[in-house]
């Protein structure tokens, strides 16, 4: 079946089921998602003028601890209708693992074949553990490093076996116009693609785990007071601060 951009959460739970990837129209009004790119875009040239940018392959940039640069990421990680399609895919009370951004620019290298959940080792369950979703800041293009998956591998249960040359696997390049969503599988294999273009490519992803599945940044540790303070209480949820069942008490106590 053929992913084609929805609003629609059951559409998108099917697509996911089928083909392991989901795309969301803009959830975003228009003035919204213009302060979401433009807050990014002037975080990453502040690291790149005061030397602090990760920036890696050729010319790719990351962005990392976005919930400490700005309230327009609180606010995103936070978005009703990808919040739903993950809850479709993670069950209840899902945790957010870590939000970044990850800015392909022009000669920047292919990213590896990899699944995100290759942290837990195999047998996986039949089920992902964990999700991500990339928000696209501009248009994805062939071309400009849009993130290229294998579509159905998360069927396979299993990361990539190199020592088979599955990592040269052929994969294709998720097309779609700046501001739509990308949500996909834990288990299905991707990559960024190469930007051949002569600009940026400029997107964020906010990743997603389990509830019991340990989250990939420490945000207890991490995270800034204030923002901690004005957390709303999705927010504080997503971010670990409240119970899961039985996990998380203080002296066995909620």
């Amino acid at each position: 079946m053929r992913v084609t951009l929805t609003s629609d959460v059951e559409k998108a739970a099917l697509d996911l089921r089928e083909s392991g990837y989901c795309l969301l129209e803009c959830p975003l009004p228009e003035a919204g998602f213009t302060a979401l790119r433009a807050r990014l875009c002037e975080v990453a040239e502040r690291e790149r003028a005061d030397g602090s940018a990760f920036v890696y392959d050729g010319g790719n940039q990351r962005v990392f601890s976005l919930l400490n640069k700005g309230e327009e990421f609180e606010r995103n990680v936070q978005e009703p209708t990808v919040l739903a399609v993950m809850e479709e895919l993670l069950g209840f009370n899902f945790l957010l693992s870590s939000t970044h951004a990850n800015i392909a620019g022009p000669g920047g290298s292919p990213m590896h074949l990899h699944a995100d959940q290759t942290f837990a080792r195999p047998p996986w369950p039949p089920y992902p553990l964990v999700a991500n979703s990339m928000w696209m800041l501009d248009d994805f293009t062939a071309g400009n490093g849009a993130t290229r998956l294998v579509p159905g591998s998360h069927l396979l249960g299993r990361q990539p076996d190199y020592d088979r040359g599955e990592g040269n696997a052929e994969s294709v390049p998720v097309c779609a116009p700046a501001g739509s969503v990308m949500v996909f599988d834990g288990r299905l294999w991707h990559q960024t693609g190469a930007n051949t273009s002569d600009r940026p490519r400029h997107g964020i992803l906010n990743y997603y785990c389990r509830g019991w599945v340990r989250q990939q940044q420490n945000f207890s540790s991490g995270l800034r007071p204030e923002v901690t303070e004005r957390a709303t209480p999705v927010l504080r949820r997503l971010l670990g601060l409240e119970n899961y069942f039985s996990l998380g008490m203080t002296d066995g106590l909620p």
